[in-house]
């Protein structure tokens, strides 16, 4: 009789139940391992996303402030494109849409032609990949 209500008054933890418990939590620990690298890659990529954006926004002002270049004035085709290959480490390509979408008319004066401008950030190590691009006008 004694010996019956000994071993039904166990009170501690089995070899297989702490193996179990430290299998599960190996299991979620791991898990949660996985997230970290992804989250880098992926906080990098919005970094570099931010980076080239703000790199096209100061190309567009620059390219307002400038006008139409004096080689695209002369070009003869429906685009001119001028490549900057090193600008903050990227390569900077800017088209030029020879066709003014605002022509001036002759009755009134003081108006300006507007040319359209595509901006586009690429990737110097894969030169075919945008990373960013953006839309715009110059004055001709």
């Amino acid at each position: 009789m004694k010996r019956r209500a000994i071993l039904s008054n166990e009170r501690g933890l089995m070899l297989v139940e702490i193996l179990a418990a430290l299998v599960i939590l190996g299991i979620v620990f791991v898990g949660f391992m996985t997230i970290f690298p992804q989250m880098t890659k992926f906080n990098e990529k919005t970094y570099s996303k931010l980076e080239t954006m703000n790199l096209a926004r100061k190309e567009l002002d620059s390219a307002k402030e400038n006008g139409l270049p004096s080689i695209c004035s002369k070009e003869k085709s429906d685009i001119c494109t001028i490549i900057k290959p090193n600008v903050e480490g990227y390569i900077v390509e800017i088209d030029y849409i020879m066709n003014p979408d605002l022509k001036p008319d002759n009755t009134s004066a003081g108006q300006i032609t507007l040319f359209q401008i595509h901006i586009k950030i690429k990737n110097p190590n894969k030169e075919k990949i945008i990373i960013s691009e953006t839309f715009g006008y110059v004055e001709g």
